[in-house]
């Protein structure tokens, strides 16, 4: 396990385009720290979206999971992390069928201290690597679902502002 230095590490999950990002960004700003940016979005930038396969979200999650590594070392008493290993997860189920055990090996051993659920408050907004090919309604129960799995704190958070001012009320009592 990585260093910590007694960084609270932050992981925000949800449906795509529900302000993930956009929270992470603010958080991280409101805190003056650092943000893990999610990875598969610069992966995609590189290669095609519409072809793909497991072996393409095990490099996903491994980088992922650097980044995390990396970024800790920057950060100030909080690490916020836009996306983990659930969403490798739920994405591998729902478009392969299966997860590779490398993406439930790692999820097993992953170290928040707090999770953010984004709820679907946001409208979707296309962009070239969202395929919105599942309900947001599902995504969002079965991010909760995997959240709850962890037994590590949660909230859901509801849009951009709104969401932000929720979660820091939620952050500055932890």
């Amino acid at each position: 396990m990585e260093e910590r230095n007694n960084i609270k590490k932050i992981a925000i999950v949800g449906a795509e385009s529900t302000g993930k990002t956009w929270l992470c960004e603010h958080l991280a700003k409101q805190y003056n720290t650092v943000f893990v940016p999610e990875y598969a979005r610069e992966y995609f930038d590189n290669a095609d979206i519409n072809n793909y396969g497991l072996e393409d979200l095990i490099t996903i999650a491994k980088k992922q999971m650097d980044l995390e590594n990396d970024m800790i070392k920057c950060a100030n008493k909080f690490l916020f992390c836009d996306t983990t290993l659930i969403t490798l997860k739920i994405w591998a189920e729902l478009e392969f069928g299966k997860i590779p055990a490398f993406i439930e090996e790692q999820l097993s051993k992953q170290d928040y201290d707090y999770y953010f659920i984004t709820n679907n408050a946001v409208a979707w907004t296309p962009d070239p690597q969202r395929q919105n090919k599942h309900p947001r309604n599902l995504l969002f129960k079965l991010n909760e679902t995997e959240v709850q799995k962890s037994n590590i704190p949660y909230a859901v958070v509801s849009g951009k502002e709104e969401g932000l001012k929720e979660a820091v009320e939620v952050i500055n009592g932890i």
